[in-house]
């Protein structure tokens, strides 16, 4: 008897999809680093702070890296396209020595880890504060509840245990 394929689940990519997509990556900066070298190089650098999450992101998703390289090659692609324009192989050469370039695209990485670092602290705050009123609301719900039926509504009901 065969045995029958599991169903993808969704979202799920086969691994001759993520090869596929590998060597389609890898093509493009090999063409690149032979058409355009200096900006290969712009490009493998400004990726460093990607290779960095990648490496030091705990989760199984990567979204960490995923902010990084996102915001990295956002913070990038002004810069190369301009250098793109520049045609031949002196193209791009100017990137290197441009401080503006690098500022930009290391300081977009930067956002990127202060995103993925401070805004679940935020969110968690906002979530605790939003518990803490509700639990004031309620509290005063049932001092409102004791003081119009009296203390009879605090005693458990049998079957509902308290504990």
């Amino acid at each position: 008897m065969a045995k029958k394929p599991k169903p993808k689940k969704s979202g799920e990519r086969s691994p001759m999809a993520l090869a596929t997509a590998g060597v389609g990556v890898l093509a493009v900066i090999a063409w690149l680093g032979w058409t355009v070298p200096w900006l290969c190089l712009f490009v493998v650098a400004g990726m460093l702070p990607t290779l960095a999450a990648v490496v030091t992101d705990p989760g199984k998703e990567k979204h960490d890296a995923i902010a990084v390289g996102t915001l990295s090659v956002g913070a990038m692609l002004p810069f190369l396209l301009d250098g793109l324009a520049q045609a031949g192989r002196s193209g791009g050469r100017e990137i290197l020595g441009n401080p503006f370039a690098w500022f930009s695209v290391y300081a977009a990485a930067v956002f990127a880890y202060a995103l993925c670092w401070i805004f679940p602290i935020v969110i968690n705050v906002v979530y605790e504060n939003r518990a803490e009123a509700r639990l004031r609301q309620l509290l005063r719900r049932q001092q409102n509840l004791v003081a119009e039926w009296g203390e009879s509504v605090r005693e458990e009901m049998p079957g509902q245990g308290g504990g």
